[in-house]
């Protein structure tokens, strides 16, 4: 059987999907780059410029879109993707809770308090966070949190001379923490040496960084 061309091809593909709003030939060896999957890709998420998708392709060629049909719009393509409720309701802002904010923030808090001395192998961990509850009087969430580092050395460096360091972190991150909670805040630091935390497969899991 004798091989088909583009043009031919096109011209088939309209007469099997006579509704389509536009046929696009793709050339399967040259991957994400090629600009038919490009234009394809830019169709199905109506954007950023379905036009200009199109006219990378080059010349039209016959049936490629449908009768009186010279180039297809951002609208165009919009009205292709289907309707459906949201994931998450307006209100909210993230999916992460509140646990993972106050690791990143006292690892933000680490960085910038060491700088280059940072061990770039630290990892924070959420050991507890408790909120305060409705009969307390004072209103003080605790939360304790463990910095794991790989070696003692490093343990050193975030520690600081006399706890000098880590008592600097802990008083800038508390006040971070207070800000983003809106209330006070009871913030316990400790360090500790994971040797080799990097290379076990279930500190991994346990930190989030590899799916349990």
């Amino acid at each position: 059987k004798r091989t088909m061309t583009l043009s031919e091809a096109v011209k088939n593909w309209r007469e099997l999907v006579p509704d389509a709003l536009a046929v696009i030939p793709v050339t399967a060896s040259n991957g994400n780059d090629d600009v038919g999957v490009t234009a394809l890709r830019t169709l199905l998420l109506a954007g950023p410029d379905v036009p200009k998708a199109f006219r990378d392709l080059g010349r039209p060629i016959p049936g490629m879109f449908q009768p009186h049909v010279q180039f297809i719009s951002n609208e165009d393509a919009l009205e292709l993707l289907p309707l459906g409720p949201p994931l998450y309701d307006s209100e909210i802002l993230t999916d992460k809770n509140e646990r993972f904010f106050t690791s990143e923030i006292i690892r933000a808090t680490l960085f910038c308090n060491l700088g280059k001395e940072l061990p770039y192998c630290c990892e924070v961990r959420i050991e507890d966070f408790k909120e305060p509850k409705i009969e307390d009087k004072q209103k003080i969430t605790r939360i304790r949190a463990t910095i794991c580092v790989e070696r003692d050395s490093q343990k050193g460096i975030v520690v600081g001379k006399g706890g000098a360091k880590i008592k600097e972190v802990g008083i800038e991150a508390r006040k971070q923490l207070e800000e983003f909670l809106q209330e006070k805040v009871h913030l316990e630091l400790n360090v500790k040496v994971e040797k080799n935390w990097r290379k076990d497969e279930s500190k991994l899991k346990a930190f989030g960084y590899l799916k349990k």
